[in-house]
């Protein structure tokens, strides 16, 4: 069918050459970039598992950008205008969005010239016009979010006849058969699975690289275009965005995944063997610290991958910390779970990822023959591979066959932000895995319920692993997994065994006790210390020795007290907390991984580590002695876990002991009980009869025994509603507390999306990704961006050691590099100091838009050198002034200003 002048309507544009752009068409058909599209959803793995036709979904995809008809958009680029179509151009237009449009007219013409894409159910039943609608919605909302529907009166009657004439253009290419009515569960699943591939299609069909501009001609026989040119182009785009299809290796167990495995761990045998439900699979294994779970995880996510139940998998962790280190352990082995021909991504998919220095070398361009060269280079002993497309964004990471990101970018998939399709969409078909799941507050709770209700949804299956979960949560966890494969009815869960694996299916749920591993059964034997004097001679007693001693303070601030007390006692005390510029703390995390973790040997482990919570979960840690403030039980037991972790032929102290500061647990504790003592802890965990419950057990047992007493340890301090578990003088704390978590449940319930309501604008309050967070702060934080003077003009801190951090192209990395995060009450402004006012401005004018003009959340700090170190100045939320101090061994600090 000729298109008869809607050739000339342009679907893209770009600059012209007194802009500095020359060579080949100025704008792209918009039938022509209709088309693109269409062709690479259809051809992108996965998207035949839809529930749609090929044909079907093509002529849907293609639809996305049917608003762009409309003058107003048109009218965008003045040279672009279809004057032969619309006449003289006019400037003046009824505004409107063209996705709102696109959806208009759909809906406008969903009855008529689209009727013949609308076939009955297998029942007979017709298609109701809001069915219709459920459709159309998905692919209309193709810029992240739904579109609102407008006042059709915005389109004239010249802007529906050329729809009406696109429409059946696409008939005439696709001829797709009538899509029979869906039931209710796979109409609602096939909205959000359209919605996440019209975008993702969308994203790489509108890249002029992989799609180059054509002229209006090369679309006179759409069809020919569409054959000949269009899925050609999109098959070698889908390859170069890293996204081919990639042949699964067979199961083999894990030591086909494995080299340091030599006979699987119980857990790792369990999982190899044992019969698993039928469909998408939630498996719970809570094991000890350093049974082997994650290894038991990728042996399952491999087999459910080879038995056609995934086509990869997203590794999600609680820190960024966690996640660049399982990247390192995932480098080699991942690649086993893949045909030795096969060249499938591993992506790193969190804010700082761009920052790591063996991610980034693992990008290869995606263009050209440097990516042919590239991918031919790698052979069998190969590590780590991206595709540059796939790790641009951490969006993109969750496409990758294999990624590796923080728990947030899975969880952003449930909350109403921007391209969230798109991350389900990357999601959809992989296994999820999800460590330390026992570590989310009530609203991350909440919003990990959401996302398990919505893959389930999508057929999906995920792996959660915990060595602490409590039996309440796990219920809950698995109920939302039923909830999401249609069961209704909650199965209640008996097991206490310890280790335990549960398996979730339609069919039901098993609970299956397995033994433990080996050698890792312990007593470790608990000590109160009163007081951080106490903890202080403690630790410099262990040190003498020549003792690893790893000491956890609650909160940075009292980390940098207690080394600094530390040192100049002469202790060497390192330092490792979430306050330190990105460039500093990337090395000293390195630094600690090395000194203390599996491979670290003889005198270099001599040293005392004093932390934060950075080094509580899923960093192999390995020390000889260990000091803890009191936390919550939970969190006391991942600790305890990073003593005396693996084996060694001798250690300076023969002793298996946790140290534990706590005030002790008496019968009626006064209100002030925690505060004396922790007053930062007081302020971190905010329930002290929590805090009081989990000293009382302890205490009382005086031995954390695993894995026989670690249920017992996690049940009765989770028991809230015991007679005694809240004692009188806590009660107040006890109960603002928990409301506080009640309310934080209740804010995640109204903000997560709900599956039912389906991808439609009213549903939902959809925001930009900062406005709609993963984690709820009682504390809001701002980004510190640190800055010395050099040669007369500011640079960031990392350019500072790092000279080729200094040249341009590398500019943006610098300043990310030279980020602090830091809680905006302490400090809530960096006013230029005199004099420095027009470089402050010249180094802000590098960053981006947004950057730029959200002066109160990313600020500056310029830092000069002083006789005590480096200094800059700043005011709090109440406009006092400050001195800020930074330095590479204590990290950010603020002084008032004497």
């Amino acid at each position: 069918m000729h298109p008869d002048g809607l050739e000339f309507f342009w679907g893209k544009a770009r600059p012209f050459p007194d802009e500095g752009t020359t060579g080949g068409p100025f704008m792209h058909p918009l039938l022509a970039h209709m088309l693109d599209v269409a062709a690479v959803a259809m051809l992108l793995p996965g998207s035949g598992n839809c529930g749609l036709d090929r044909r079907q979904l093509g002529l849907l995809v293609a639809l996305h950008d049917i608003g762009k008809l409309i003058p107003a958009f048109q009218a965008m680029v003045e040279t672009c205008w279809p004057e032969a179509v619309l006449g003289p151009f006019r400037a003046e237009h009824v505004q409107c969005r063209h996705d709102a449009a696109g959806l208009a007219l759909m809906d406008l013409l969903v009855d008529g010239v689209l009727a013949p894409l609308f076939g009955n159910g297998s029942d007979g039943k017709r298609w109701l016009p809001s069915l219709k609608l459920q459709i159309l919605r998905a692919v209309a909302g193709h810029h992240g979010q739904p579109a609102s529907i407008v006042d059709k009166g915005v389109l004239t009657p010249d802007t529906i006849g050329h729809a009406q004439r696109v429409v059946a253009i696409l008939l005439d290419v696709f001829r797709p058969p009538p899509i029979p009515r869906p039931g209710h569960d796979i109409l609602r699943r096939l909205e959000w699975v359209l919605a996440g591939i019209t975008i993702h299609a969308d994203w790489i069909g509108s890249r002029r690289e992989w799609f180059p501009y054509v002229q209006p001609e090369d679309v006179r026989d759409p069809s020919g275009y569409f054959w000949n040119h269009a899925l050609p182009r999109a098959q070698a785009a889908i390859f170069r965005a890293g996204l081919g299809p990639m042949a699964l290796a067979p199961f083999a167990g894990a030591l086909r995944l494995f080299d340091h495995i030599r006979e699987p761990s119980p857990v790792q045998a369990l999982l190899e063997g044992t019969a698993l439900p039928s469909g998408p699979v939630l498996a719970v294994i809570e094991d000890m610290t350093g049974s082997g779970k994650t290894e038991a995880a990728l042996v399952l996510a491999h087999r459910l991958m080879a038995h056609g139940r995934g086509s990869g998998l997203f590794v999600a962790l609680p820190t960024m910390a966690t996640a660049n280190a399982m990247y390192d352990r995932l480098a080699m082995a991942y690649r086993r779970l893949f045909q030795p021909s096969a060249r499938p991504s591993l992506a790193l998919a969190h804010g700082r990822a761009r920052l790591d220095e063996r991610f980034v070398a693992a990008l290869v361009p995606d263009d050209g023959a440097d990516a042919h060269l590239a991918a031919r280079s790698m052979d069998e002993t190969a590590e780590a591979y991206c595709a540059a497309w796939l790790g641009s964004e951490s969006r993109r990471a969750l496409m990758a066959q294999v990624g590796i990101g923080t728990i947030d970018q899975a969880l952003m998939a449930v909350l109403p932000v921007r391209f969230a399709t798109v991350r389900q969409a990357g999601l959809a078909g992989k296994i999820l895995i999800v460590d330390e799941c026992h570590a989310f507050d009530p609203y991350m709770r909440r919003e990990m319920v959401a996302l398990l209700h919505f893959h389930a949804a999508m057929g999906g299956s995920v792996i959660l692993l915990s060595a602490t979960l409590t039996h309440r949560v796990r219920q809950e966890l698995t109920e939302a997994f039923r909830k999401g494969l249609g069961v209704s009815g909650p199965i209640p869960l008996s097991g206490t065994a310890y280790p335990l694996v549960t398996l979730v299916g339609k069919s039901g749920v098993e609970e299956r006790p397995c033994a433990p591993r080996p050698g890792l059964a312990r007593s470790i034997a608990v000590r109160r210390l009163a007081d951080a004097d106490a903890a202080t001679g403690a630790v410099t007693e262990a040190a003498a020795t020549g003792a690893a001693v790893a000491w956890i303070r609650n909160t940075v601030d009292e980390v940098i007290a207690t080394a600094r007390s530390l040192r100049a006692q002469g202790v060497e005390a390192l330092v490792f907390h979430a306050r330190f510029a990105m460039v500093d703390r990337l090395m000293i995390e390195r630094d600690v991984l090395a000194r203390f973790g599996k491979e670290g040997e003889g005198t270099e482990r001599s040293a005392v580590l004093v932390a934060s919570q950075v080094i509580e979960q899923s960093l192999d840690l390995d020390f000889d002695v260990l000091c803890t403030d009191l936390a919550p039980m939970d969190q006391l037991i991942q600790r305890a876990g990073r003593l005396r972790r693996h084996r060694r032929t001798a250690r300076p102290v023969d002793q298996e002991e946790l140290l534990v500061i706590s005030p002790e647990p008496v019968a009626d504790p006064d209100p002030r009980w925690i505060q004396r003592v922790l007053p930062g802890t007081a302020a971190v965990y905010r329930d002290p009869a929590l805090l009081w419950r989990t000293a009382r057990v302890l205490f009382r047992r005086g031995r954390i025994e695993s894995p026989t007493g670690l249920r017992a340890l996690i049940e009765e301090t989770d028991d809230a509603d015991a007679p005694d578990a809240v004692p009188e003088g806590l009660m107040a704390g006890s109960t603002d507390a928990m409301g506080k978590a009640y309310a934080a449940g209740a804010a995640a319930d109204r903000n997560v999306l709900s599956f039912d309501a389906g991808y439609a604008a009213a549903t939902a309050l959809w925001e930009r990704e900062a406005r709609t967070p993963t984690r709820l702060e009682d504390v809001p934080y701002v980004t510190v961006r640190l800055a010395v003077m050099q040669d007369e003009r500011l640079l960031p801190w990392a350019a500072r050691a790092d000279g080729s951090l200094a040249c341009e192209s590398e500019r943006h990395r610098a300043w990310a590099l030279s980020e602090v995060s830091v809680a905006r009450y302490r400090l809530a402004s960096c006013p230029p100091p005199a004099g420095l006012e027009a470089a402050v401005m010249a180094a802000r004018a590098g960053w981006s838009r947004w950057e730029r003009e959200a002066e109160d959340q990313v600020l500056l700090l310029v830092l000069q050198e002083m006789e005590t170190g480096w200094r800059g100045t700043g005011r709090t939320e109440t406009n006092q002034e400050i001195i800020i101090g930074y330095d590479q061994i204590y990290g950010l600090e603020i002084f008032r200003d004497q």
